[in-house]
């Protein structure tokens, strides 16, 4: 509608050349008196060429005397021209104007026939295609992304404009080709076209010839740009623009070719006078990376790159890439303004509702964000980290009238956004609303980032010329602000590889953030970090594996080369599953055509089923039965859909009691997985046909699955669901609730039938409810909590084993048999044949049986650890004298107990021997010996000075219950030494364990065993939560794009194969083809220049107000300073 509605403006705007369409401009938008409103007396075309016509012949008298050029640039013979026009109008009956009398009239405030005359003769030299569109955005508001062309200049020039909305225009003079767009990816797909025929010599000529490198010029969609490319210079011998216009220095393109004006709408900005510095190269061009060839699958193509692409980040982020990653020299820039955040904090200056790190994004993006987000709010609770909508942000900050954020926090007045670290996840780098967040936001901060597919986006440019802008024309390559994960434009709609890179990328960047804030003590202190470096350890250890646990679950290589032979079994499941629910969908369009070949066919024949099966068997038409046999004939015609199916599901050997209707898949997992993958699988099947739709819906299991789905579970409803690695302490309850959420949906019935569910998790355990279990290989060390629960089942063995050698009613012939412990355990279920990975990683001790244990039992074994720990601390306190309250007692209690909000207070009195209210060095010393702390002298001095902030030497009670906050003394856990570089900077290193926990064991072996390691197993919960959110959960998230893609694969083909390729579709794209980067927004952006100047202003007003304040706080407490000496002196 909108294109149209330009269209029809531009129409009426360009008239040069036409007089008859000069004179339609006058009437309708030239005059004061010009309405623009259905009028059905308004004069016809004809009627204008009537009056043009008088117009051409004082022109041709006029040409006599004058040439044309002079009468086109002089407004005075201009004017002659309308005077003499006007005395030949007056002559003329009055038939002819009849029709303009309500727009031409004398009357005060209306406009005369001189003032007709007048629009029309500028209208016919000025208003050319250049000026129109001018025009137009002058009196447009809106956001616009244009490009115009007409009818009568398309064989010389079109012009170009943006403002609100982005527009790129590439230029291969070596090809003669101009590609221009909306997306600056889309017009790199130059760079793979080739001329036919005979180019060597063309493209010879490119070699080191700048004058023939491929060149892009990006409009200024921020202030407003207007361009026209004129190729006819040459050939009219006349200039590209009308007059009004001349002015403008034309530019030279294309080797001379091409002449480029350009017009900026905004007064305010000052473009470099040289356009070449404007563009950008796309040859040789190490950034700039070319379009993808297009392939057969785009889809399985991206999967496929996961595992390289992955690899290919963390390699960037190594600690020897430093000098040569663009992404570590962006996380230095990254430091530099987080240090200045950490610093206010330190100094207790941050504004209250002052925001530390905000993320913005859209759609899968945001997702994304919010997951990085929460893990970065956990690791440090005293930093205010939030991700919020870029559409909430333009709304709230972008609108002269803001749009209310209704159902969320978020408002002007929650959100103090002075300085604060934002970081943009967009991977088009061109999406709508971050694109002008990227804009809006530079008003109120400098420190903006942008998390992108490569460096080449327009959100990456916007960024770019921030420093530009300021004015600061060096070391701009310490204010980068990109971080790229390379993947560059992939054109396939439903994302895979993009999620997981930028996932994997914003990974990595949560362990860079986490060293830096642990490097300081400051910073540590400040933030209450609960993250440790061992948990970093841990988290780099699983993020590297996690490379080849993604290699097995797509089944290929890191090259991104199929597996030699066979693929892998967990592959192969997946892709069975994929398969199966393919073989559900498409049962009503095979059950269709089986029923139009069965009426054709019998219809024709004259020979239904029954009826024929009668004919056959010797019956006569005559007989009294044949109504009978046509009723069951009818029947047949009536069901025969169901009976297909039916059929269908027999040979297939699928549930016969699901329902015949659309199929409606619910996905299960934590929030971003669950989002992703249900736009991932909505988008394989946006293009398939009704009698193969899909309705797709998800939740999370742990929260809101149950209330919003379970209603919904109908016969044949199909759940897939991730599990948690509940053989983690801490996630074993996560994985029982996702449990419960299963089995409640699985066991809603009707008819006997219930939804077909499938789990994907790494715990090797079959609900009994779920129709399939797809298990994924662990690929990473065992935690602690898995440790002793293998040394747990050794110890069983061992046990029972000389429990059985020694029974008597068991020693008849039985010593010599080989131990089999599947007649120890007759009642368990299915035991594991392969433990995987835990072989090849620690084979220090092994099971002879690996027990596959449940949710509720992995629960159950780790309270019991729990239990026995609290009963041996129970008997050690039992031998104690309870009625003496020495400082042991009391530390004991506090300690042991890990209750500090109970017995705090009690346990500083208990410390403070001399009571002066201050702990001192020696006191804290003495106490620590009387408790035969693990911790040496050394160690207990650093935890001493890391608390004693203003270096008095003593603590006070705050910083007291401060140490016991951050400080490992309350778990009593003696801590490996920090790998530090010679800055004092964490290194990040993976865990060298062959279990992670392994050294923490090593470093307190001197307590009590049992003690010790449950304390350890509670102080890698934190760990074991990363490894969910970071690792595990991506590992689900490419599983399940696994198992969609072969669904939609195999309904792509299917209809590809029956109608031999018409009705083939192809699942990579979309109606709606939502992948564009311009992509509509709920949010208008026409806005976001006025504010940017309003936010700028506010924001400077409000300094100065901060900086007079202060002044005048400072020079009030001088003065009473002065007047007290001075009140002293006179006492």
């Amino acid at each position: 509608v909108d294109s149209c509605a330009v269209a029809g403006i531009v129409d009426l705007l360009r008239t040069q050349g036409c007089f008859g369409l000069s004179a339609r401009y006058a009437v309708c938008l030239g005059l004061p008196t010009s309405k623009m409103q259905p009028n059905p007396e308004f004069p016809s075309y004809a009627h204008f060429e009537e009056i043009g016509l008088l117009f051409e012949e004082v022109l041709e008298e006029m040409l006599k005397t004058a040439e044309l050029d002079t009468i086109c640039e002089q407004s005075e013979i201009r004017h002659s021209f309308a005077l003499r026009v006007l005395s030949k109008l007056e002559k003329r009956s009055d038939a002819l104007l009849n029709s303009l009398s309500q727009y031409i009239t004398d009357d005060e405030g209306g406009a005369s026939l001189l003032s007709f005359c007048v629009k029309t003769i500028y209208a016919f030299f000025d208003n050319d295609l250049f000026f129109a569109t001018k025009t137009f955005l002058r009196n447009a508001k809106g956001s616009f992304g244009l490009c115009i062309t007409s009818s009568l200049d398309a064989d010389r020039q079109i012009v170009l404009a943006a403002r609100g909305q982005t527009m790129s225009i590439a230029f291969y003079p070596n090809k003669g080709l101009i590609c221009y767009g909306s997306e600056q990816a889309a017009v790199k797909a130059g760079m793979n076209f080739n001329f036919p025929g005979d180019n060597a010599d063309v493209l010879g000529r490119s070699q080191g010839d700048i004058d023939n490198d491929a060149l892009r010029l990006d409009l200024d969609d921020l202030n407003g740009e207007v361009i026209v490319l004129d190729w006819g210079r040459a050939k009219y011998k006349n200039p590209p623009v009308s007059c009004p216009n001349r002015c403008l220095v034309p530019h030279e393109l294309m080797n001379g070719a091409l002449d480029a004006i350009i017009f900026h709408e905004s007064k305010a900005t000052t473009n470099d006078p040289q356009l070449y510095h404007r563009m950008t190269r796309l040859t040789r061009n190490r950034f700039i990376k070319p379009l993808r060839p297009e392939a057969t699958d785009l889809v399985l193509s991206d999967i496929q790159d996961i595992p390289k692409v992955c690899r290919s980040i963390q390699d960037e982020w190594k600690v020897d890439q430093a000098a040569l990653s663009l992404n570590r020299l962006t996380a230095y820039n990254l430091s530099r303004c987080l240090r200045e955040r950490l610093e206010a904090h330190v100094d207790g200056t941050v504004h209250p509702r002052s925001i530390d790190i905000m993320l913005t994004g859209c759609e899968v993006s945001l997702w994304l964000a919010e997951q990085f987000a929460s893990d970065l709010q956990k690791s440090f609770p005293n930093l205010r980290i939030k991700a919020v909508s870029s559409n909430k942000l333009l709304g709230l900050y972008g609108q002269e009238i803001a749009v209310p954020s209704l159902g969320f926090p978020d408002a002007p007045k929650t959100h103090h956004l002075h300085d604060t670290i934002i970081i943009i996840v967009s991977h088009s780098g061109g999406t709508f609303a971050p694109l002008s967040c990227s804009n809006l936001l530079q008003s109120t901060t400098r420190n903006l980032f942008v998390v992108t597919s490569e460096w080449d986006t327009q959100i990456g440019k916007q960024l770019r010329a921030m420093d530009a802008l300021d004015g600061e024309e060096e070391d701009h390559l310490f204010h980068s602000r990109i971080f790229t994960t390379d993947v560059g434009m992939r054109p396939a709609e439903p994302c895979s590889v993009s999620v997981a890179a930028t996932h994997q990328l914003l990974t990595n960047l949560f362990e860079y953030i986490s060293a830096f804030i642990l490097s300081d003590s400051r910073f540590r202190r400040s933030t209450a970090a609960v993250i440790s470096e061992q948990d970093l350890q841990v988290l780099e250890k699983c993020n590297r594996d996690n490379i080849d646990a993604l290699c097995e679950i797509i089944g290929v290589t890191e090259s991104c080369k199929p597996f030699l032979g066979d693929t892998s079994k967990t592959t192969a499941q997946l892709r069975a599953a994929g398969n199966l629910w393919a073989q559900h969908i498409l049962e009503n369009a095979k059950a269709y055509i089986m029923t139009f070949c069965y009426i054709f066919g019998t219809v024709i024949s004259g020979y239904p089923l029954v009826y024929g099966i009668a004919t056959a068997a010797g019956f006569r038409s005559s007989s009294d039965w044949l109504y009978l046999i046509r009723l069951f004939d009818a029947a047949i015609y009536f069901w025969m859909p169901q009976i297909n199916i039916l059929i269908l599901r027999l040979l297939q050997r699928r549930n016969l009691r699901h329902r015949m209707v659309g199929r409606t898949v619910v996905i299960g997992d934590i929030p971003w997985v669950a989002q992703s993958a249900e736009a991932f699988l909505s988008k394989i099947f946006a293009c398939s046909y009704s009698i193969a739709g899909l309705n797709v819906l998800s939740g999370n299991p742990a929260d809101h699955f149950v209330h919003r789905h379970t209603h919904r579970v109908v016969r044949g409803s199909l759940v897939i669901c991730g599990r948690p690695d509940g053989r983690l302490s801490a996630l074993s309850t996560a994985e029982a609730a996702v449990c419960l959420s299963v089995n409640q949906a699985s066991s809603i019935q009707s008819w006997g039938g219930t939804c077909e569910s499938i789990t994907i998790g790494h715990n090797p355990f079959q609900l009994a409810l779920t129709h399939n279990g797809i298990f994924l290989k662990r690929k990473r060390p065992l935690f602690l909590c898995e440790r002793m629960l293998v040394e747990t089942d050794v110890r069983e063995e061992k046990e029972a084993a000389e429990s059985s050698k020694h029974s008597g009613s068991d020693s008849l012939d039985r010593t010599d048999r080989p131990f089999n412990p599947r007649t120890m355990f007759p009642k368990r279920r299915r035991i594991i044949d392969s433990f995987d990975s835990f072989n090849h990683l620690d084979s220090s001790i092994k099971p002879r049986v690996h027990r596959r244990r449940s949710a509720a039992a992995l629960i159950g074994a780790y309270m019991n650890f729990e239990e026995a720990s609290d009963r041996k601390r129970a008997s050690t306190e039992l031998q104690q004298d309870v009625d003496l309250l020495t400082v042991e007692n009391v530390v004991h209690e506090a300690i042991e107990e890990k209750k500090w909000s109970d017995h705090a207070r009690k346990l500083f009195t208990a410390l403070d021997l001399d009571g002066n209210g201050f702990l001192s060095f020696e006191e804290f010393m003495e106490s620590s010996y009387r408790l035969n702390s693990i911790l040496s002298h050394g160690e207990l001095r650093a935890v001493f000075n890391l608390v004693d902030g203003d270096g008095s030497g003593h603590l006070d009670y705050d910083e007291f219950l401060e140490m016991l906050e951050i400080s490992d003394l309350q778990m009593g856990i003696k801590l490996p030494p920090s790998n530090r570089n010679e800055k004092g900077l964490i290194q990040i290193e993976p865990s060298r364990e062959k279990y992670f926990g392994e050294t923490l064991r090593k470093f307190n072996t001197g307590k009590s065993k049992n003690d010790v390691d449950f304390m350890l197993v509670r102080s890698q919960h934190f760990s074991e939560e990363l490894y969910e959110t970071r690792i595990a959960s991506l590992q689900r998230f490419v599983a399940m794009t696994v198992v969609f893609h072969q669904m939609g694969k195999r309904v792509q083909e299917f209809f590809s194969c029956i109608s031999f390729g018409m009705l083939g579709y192809r699942m990579d794209r979309t109606h709606s083809i939502m992948r564009i980067a311009t992509t509509a927004s709920p949010i208008s952006g026409a806005d976001v220049r006025q504010r940017m100047r309003h936010l700028q202003l506010l924001k400077k007003v409000q300094r100065s107000v901060h900086i007079i304040a202060t002044a005048y706080l400072s020079y009030k407490k001088r003065k009473g300073k002065r007047l007290s000496d001075l009140e002293r002196k006179n006492y």
